[in-house]
């Protein structure tokens, strides 16, 4: 371990993670890294299951575990309030949907002491707990469904990145670029990172840097967060529309060619065709990430032809919505 050790404060926005937050705080308290050097902060958003409650008996045997109540609920408002009541020098976002290796605030704390990085994370590996969602984080760990984005599929050991899932930053940095955005509920990390690049920082994933993401459950709860994820997405791009990316532009028109095809089949059986190709883009996407071998290979794959257009059209049909919505609202602004 470095011989340089600093204060780190951990921040975990919560909100109805009683399935989850148990495993997490208990992987950060396992970490290598000094505990008594370590603050693990909760900031929850008014969960109405037993994740409070959990946190709590972890304070009774922990008294580096605190928790602040989120009066605002959303993550760029809790992360802020984590911030503020933070003792670290160092600052690590975490996500009560992961688990993290047992050198993982080490391994942040060190590439972040030994460079001029201003944001370190790691790269994201996807895991699931049932059939579907071990479906839908092999989906999420590919090309196909998640276009070139870098931190989830680069094996370089240390990746510039426009944006990184969690991250590690010096406090001071947050503070010099005001912290996140409170006006997005998400995308608020895309958008620090935008704001860090803009004043010349560099942002890194490092796949020594190890965690891992597990993915939701079912089909219903991905398009829900998939929908999300492209709807304040377009809310970011309306500020800072040069960020824009060719992966974010294709499930929108996805989604615009679906319905255009289904509305001119009703004069053409041929526009079908459109369908036919993408059906054919994705078999053979399928046989080549599955790789077949038995059973649940096949099983993984016929779930896979639900998962990545479920991906697709919500992510697209999200952006959509929210390019309609945040212009509407952005005119009725403008017209008070």
């Amino acid at each position: 371990m470095n011989k340089k050790l600093v204060n780190v404060s951990v921040i975990i926005p919560t909100y109805n993670e009683q399935n989850y937050i148990d495993n997490t705080i208990d992987s950060l308290l396992n970490n290598n890294y000094p505990q008594k050097l370590v603050e693990i902060i909760i900031v929850d958003g008014g969960s109405s299951d037993k994740t409070i409650n959990i946190v709590r008996d972890k304070i009774k045997n922990n008294n580096n575990v605190k928790i602040y109540n989120n009066p605002n609920k959303i993550q760029s408002s809790g992360l802020n309030l984590g911030i503020k009541k933070s003792n670290g020098d160092i600052i690590i976002r975490a996500d009560a949907h992961a688990l993290y290796e047992q050198d993982y605030i080490e391994k942040s704390v060190n590439l972040l002491i030994n460079s001029n990085y201003q944001n370190v994370g790691p790269f994201q590996k996807s895991i699931g707990e049932n059939l579907v969602s071990n479906s839908i984080a092999i989906a999420m760990s590919s090309f196909i469904g998640m276009g070139n984005a870098k931190y989830r599929l680069s094996d370089n050991y240390i990746e510039k990145v426009k944006s990184v899932w969690l991250g590690a930053w010096w406090k001071k940095t947050l503070i010099e670029i005001n912290g996140f955005d409170e006006e997005l509920a998400i995308s608020e990390d895309f958008d620090l990172n935008y704001r860090l690049r803009k004043e010349g920082g560099e942002v890194v994933a490092s796949n020594s840097i190890k965690a891992s993401y597990i993915v939701r459950k079912s089909v219903f709860q991905l398009f829900n967060q998939f929908f999300k994820y492209g709807l304040w997405k377009s809310k970011f791009l309306l500020s800072c529309p040069n960020e824009i990316q060719v992966r974010w532009c294709i499930p929108p028109l996805f989604v615009l060619s679906t319905f255009l095809c289904l509305a001119l089949s009703y004069v053409s059986l041929y526009y079908f065709l459109f369908f036919a190709i993408y059906f054919i883009f994705l078999f053979a996407g399928i046989i080549h990430i599955t790789k077949i071998k038995n059973v649940l290979n096949v099983i993984e794959s016929l779930i896979l032809f639900i998962i990545f257009p479920t991906i697709h059209f919500s992510w697209g049909l999200g952006f959509i919505a929210g390019c309609i919505y945040w212009n509407i609202t952005k005119m009725i602004k403008k017209s008070k």
